[in-house]
């Protein structure tokens, strides 16, 4: 069984007054994770496609912090100050198929532009090149122009949804791994 994560030290920096902490989701985040769902805007919810915190269930919860080992990985980025503590941003992805997974990912608004998305990602990434992923897809809503700029500059492409004119489909190819001995110079 391979961790959610594929690491297990958390990343922590400091911004502001704030230290926040790269992670991967634990089952005791649950709470923090509801509060994270209650604090989306209307906005964020919007355009990731979120439901609203009033109609989630405990299943819900416990779905979301405990995440397959074998086919999902969730990262969050945690923030704290004092007494403080509360989830600002979470990176998830789900294998669809063999070496394809398909990710999403959202940062509370207050969050945005301070490199935590790219923080995330940068995490998902590692994260999937170490199960040697092939791929990683995702769906945008076409209007979220913020989003698939950021994407773009990941090296993301993005298409028109086959199925949905609204939606445009994201899509990296990962940098195939180098496995074997080195070569000895000699």
């Amino acid at each position: 069984m391979t961790s959610n994560s594929d690491t297990s030290s958390p990343t922590a920096w400091p911004l502001g007054e704030w230290t926040l902490a790269l992670r991967p989701i634990r089952a005791e985040d649950g709470p923090l994770w509801l509060e994270f769902m209650r604090t989306m805007s209307w906005a964020t919810r919007y355009k990731r496609g979120a439901r609203r915190a009033e109609d989630l269930g405990a299943d819900d919860v416990l779905r979301a912090v405990t995440p397959d080992p074998d086919s999902e990985i969730v990262f969050v980025v945690v923030v704290s100050r004092n007494e403080v503590t509360k989830i600002v941003g979470v990176a998830r992805a789900r294998r669809t198929r063999a070496d394809i997974w398909d990710f999403a990912i959202v940062v509370l608004d207050d969050w945005q532009k301070c490199g935590i998305g790219l923080t995330l990602m940068r995490a998902l990434m590692d994260a999937l090149d170490a199960r040697q992923a092939e791929r990683i897809e995702g769906d945008v809503l076409a209007t979220n122009k913020n989003m698939l700029e950021f994407l773009e500059r990941l090296g993301f492409d993005a298409q028109p949804h086959p199925d949905h004119p609204h939606i445009a489909r994201v899509a990296l190819k990962l940098p195939p791994r180098i496995t074997g001995t080195p070569l000895s110079a000699g």
